[in-house]
């Protein structure tokens, strides 16, 4: 009786955290932070990153948890060519979709900026 009920045990064990595994092909973006040094903080500074981003497939998605006011998306192909900018004023949380369909594959590069601050990381295609 105890061995039967370890093994349902075990069994559900697996079921579940196969279930609950991550499925798609999503996969973060590791964006780095830059500040003008000219500019001095008057405060201390959040360690809350403000925006993340994540590819899948072609897409894209650029999430901002602050506002940012101005800010400028910028995404570069392999060989440093300029292939997607746009600039949206960031009031609270946002999610922006970017497209890349058509693109090959390849290493690109995005670059976030606000003010003085910036993101910048790269992902492949």
């Amino acid at each position: 009786m105890k061995k039967s009920l370890l093994i349902a045990l075990c069994c559900s064990f697996f079921l579940v955290s196969f279930v609950s595994a991550k499925t798609n092909t999503e996969a973060d973006i590791c964006l780095q932070s830059t500040r003008d040094k000219s500019v001095r903080p008057t405060s201390l500074t959040s360690s809350v990153t403000p925006v993340t981003a994540t590819v899948d497939g072609d897409l894209v998605n650029v999430d901002f948890y602050s506002s940012l006011g101005s800010t400028t998306i910028t995404i570069e192909d392999p060989n440093g060519v300029l292939i997607y900018e746009t600039t949206v004023n960031v009031q609270g949380t946002l999610s922006l979709p970017v497209s890349l369909a058509g693109a090959e594959t390849g290493t690109y590069f995005i670059k976030i900026k606000s003010g003085s601050k910036s993101w910048y990381g790269e992902f492949d295609l």
